[in-house]
Order: C-alpha cells, then sequence, then structure tokens
C-alpha cells in the first residue's frame, strides 16, 4: 500500500522584513541628510540677521538737584571791562565804563551787546539834547558786581549807576541804578520771579512791601499814611552776601514823589 507524504509550505516573514529594515535605514539617511542641509527657518519681516538697538534713555535723564549744584558751583566767570570816552560836544561828554561778560572763557555775546547799546543810546539822546545847555556836564557810567548760589544756579548781580554830573558845580544832577542777575548756567538774565520764591518763599510780595515801607518811612522820606506803593515785580533787584536787595530809582519808579535818591532796600 502505497503512502502518501504531504508535505506543507510555509511562507516564511524574513525577506519581507530585511526589505522593510533596509527602507528605513536608507529613507531615514536621507531625511537626516535634508535636514543637516535645510537653511535655518526665518521670520517673515526679518532679516536673517538679528539686529539689537542701543537704548538712548539714559540721555534723557534729569540731572538732580545736587548735581546742578555741583555744575553750577563749579562754573567759571569772567568781567572784563570796556571803556569809551566822548567828548565831541564840550556841553556833555561821556565817561563810560562797562561790563563784559564770559562764562568758562566763553562771551555772553548778546548781553554784553545789549548792555553796550542801551548805553551808547542813552548818551546819543542825552547829548542831542544837552546842547543848548547852560553849564558843562558830564555822563558817568560804573559798575560793581556780586556772584551767589541761590537754590541750584550760581547767579552773578551786575549794579551799572549812571550819574549825570554838572561839571561846573560837581554836582550829580541825575541817578540811575539798573541791575542785571545772569544765570550762569543758561546765561540769561533773571526775572525777580525766578529767584525771590527760593529766597523768600510765596510770601514774598507782603514780605517786600512791608520791609520797603519800614526802610522808607523810618529813613523820612514819607510818611506812613501816604505810602501807597504795590510791589510789581518789576523793579531792579540784586544779592549780595545772600541777601535780597530791591531797587528803586525815585524819579522813575514813583515811589516817592520829588526825591532823586536812589532807595536800595536789604530784605531781612
Amino acid at each position: 500500500m502505497e503512502t502518501i507524504r504531504y508535505t506543507e509550505r510555509r511562507k516564511t516573514t524574513k525577506i519581507p522584513a530585511i526589505v522593510v529594515a533596509v527602507f528605513l535605514i536608507v529613507g531615514g539617511s536621507f531625511v537626516a541628510y535634508a535636514i543637516k542641509n535645510e537653511d535655518n527657518p526665518k521670520m517673515l519681516g526679518l532679516s536673517g540677521e538679528i539686529k539689537t538697538t542701543e537704548s538712548h534713555s539714559l540721555e534723557n535723564v534729569e540731572p538732580t538737584d545736587a548735581e546742578k549744584l555741583e555744575q553750577a558751583m563749579n562754573l567759571n566767570y569772567e568781567i572784563n571791562e570796556k571803556s569809551s570816552i566822548d567828548k565831541s560836544t564840550s556841553k556833555f561828554v561821556s565817561d563810560i565804563h562797562l561790563p563784559m561778560i564770559y562764562v568758562d572763557g566763553k562771551e555772553i555775546t548778546e548781553l554784553n551787546a545789549s548792555i553796550q547799546s542801551e548805553y551808547t543810546e542813552r548818551f546819543e539822546t542825552l547829548k542831542e539834547q544837552m546842547k543848548s545847555a547852560k553849564s558843562n556836564y558830564s555822563f558817568n557810567v560804573t559798575y560793581t558786581y556780586y556772584d551767589n548760589i541761590v537754590g541750584v544756579r550760581k547767579i552773578v548781580s551786575i549794579l551799572i549807576k549812571q550819574q549825570i554830573i554838572d561839571t561846573d558845580s560837581q554836582k550829580v544832577t541825575s541817578e540811575k541804578l539798573t541791575t542785571y542777575n545772569v544765570d550762569l548756567s543758561s546765561k540769561k538774565t533773571l526775572a525777580q520771579s525766578d529767584v525771590v520764591l527760593d529766597m523768600l518763599g510765596l510770601e514774598y510780595k507782603d514780605i517786600l512791601k512791608k520791609q520797603v515801607k519800614d526802610y522808607v518811612v523810618s529813613n523820612g522820606y514819607i510818611k506812613e499814611s501816604e505810602y501807597k506803593y504795590e510791589i510789581t515785580g518789576l523793579e531792579n533787584f540784586y544779592i549780595q552776601d545772600s541777601k535780597f536787595h530791591i531797587v528803586f530809582n525815585t524819579e522813575s519808579d514813583n515811589i516817592i514823589e520829588d526825591e532823586k535818591d536812589i532807595i536800595d532796600v536789604e530784605i531781612k
């Protein structure tokens, strides 16, 4: 009897597995190569180079009061004199001495020119008027100055005195005092209100009015009942030894009628 043999062939999984492995290896290599050589990603609207800007905010920081004061105290100034004599009209000659102001070696050109122009024009105007004068007269101008620290400012107060003198009798017939208060940091002249608050406080008008009144009454210029002057802020003033002075040219300021003196009140 013949025996029939049945042989079963099983399908093997080795070949497909090898193919998949090779595919993964080769494919992975291509992906790795592509990633390695790909350009860096770029954001829209930006260049590839990252740029930074330096902040300049520190340049706009205001100096403190202590720093301002130190800067003011370190400022150097110089006053030079410019003199002129005019004898072209024998009836009215001039002898003028005026300040020329420099800060850290640089001239305050505008202010110096303004002062020179002021007194030149005054003399020229008066010279024309004095041509028919009976006596001979001299137009004399001199100056003094003081420096002080007020708040965070270094201030130079310049006092310019103008006198008209009858040279025949040697009497002063007219006298006027003009002041210029210069902030050396800004190189500008200051108004009374720029400094009086630092020196006298918010009640400065009452303080000035009372002390001016006490001065003129105690010196016999006027009776207390007749005193009516109100502080305007336009008066001449200066600072000397940290004291505020208020000045009245009585011929023009109308504080006292029929009086030719210059009244200089030190506010205490």
